[in-house]
Parts: C-alpha cells; sequence; structure tokens
C-alpha cells in the first residue's frame, strides 16, 4: 500500500539563477488541483526574498482543463502585477497547442521580463518555452497536454 495516493502538483527544482523560484508543474493541472497548484504556486513566490522570476517547468504536466488554464492566467496576472518574470518552460506539444487554440499562448509566453530592483541591472531571461516545439500529436479536439 503506497503512502501517498497521489504526487504533489507543485515541486520545488534546485539550481536556479538568484531570485528566481523554480517550480516543477506534475500531473494533471485541472479542477481538481487547480486551487492547490495556485496556492502553492503563490506561496512559493512570496515566500523567496526578493524574487523577480518564475519559472514553471511543465515537462512533468498531463492533462490540461480550462481550471487548469484558469490557473496559469491568474499566475501569469499576479506575476505582471508584481512585476515578477514569468516563464513556462519545457512546454510540451499538447499544452502549446491548448495555448494556440484558446489564444492565450502569445500572452502566457511573451517575454515578461522580471522589473529590475535598485542597483541591479536585471536579467536577460528567456521566454516562452523552452521545451519542445511542434504539431501536436491525437486528435485535433484533445485538450491532453502531456508530451
Amino acid at each position: 500500500m503506497a503512502a501517498f495516493p497521489f504526487s504533489p502538483p507543485v515541486l520545488p527544482l534546485a539550481g536556479g539563477a538568484p531570485h528566481t523560484v523554480c517550480l516543477a508543474l506534475v500531473g494533471d493541472l485541472d479542477y481538481e488541483v487547480g486551487d492547490e497548484v495556485l496556492h502553492q504556486v503563490l506561496h512559493a513566490l512570496r515566500g523567496g526574498e526578493d524574487v523577480r522570476d518564475l519559472r514553471l517547468d511543465c515537462q512533468g504536466l498531463g492533462t490540461v482543463d480550462s481550471a487548469g488554464l484558469a490557473v496559469l492566467l491568474q499566475i501569469h496576472r499576479h506575476t505582471s502585477e508584481d512585476g515578477t518574470g514569468f516563464h513556462l518552460d519545457n512546454m510540451g506539444p499538447r499544452l502549446e497547442r491548448l495555448l494556440h487554440i484558446t489564444g492565450t499562448y502569445e500572452y502566457l509566453t511573451a517575454p515578461q521580463q522580471a522589473a529590475p530592483s535598485a542597483g541591479s541591472a536585471g536579467s536577460a531571461g528567456s521566454a516562452g518555452s523552452a521545451g519542445s516545439a511542434g504539431s501536436a500529436e491525437g486528435d485535433p479536439g484533445t485538450l491532453d497536454s502531456g508530451a
């Protein structure tokens, strides 16, 4: 019998740049876990000192439904309001396709640099997906974002 019937939807990633919060999104991002994911990401942002960038690694992301997309949009809105950079890394083709279908690709992947702090020149950072690009496989109506 397993200790946990599920894995946590958000995992911290080590080795990020200074002033950067790096998190991995794991499993499905849907109605069932959306509020928890939002809570965990916002908690991580508030818990860091002088956070300038948020990087969400989407490699382990499964299906994303409309509630999951809403979570990504809410996280983006919070980072925009705070002047924090927002980056979706390692997006699979299905997540990219979902963002294109919903008209949110440019909004969520456009370069959003952190506001430079006093005495800092800011960081160059990279925009959007560091993951694979290409056409989505499978049924055109499928909104499964898994790679």
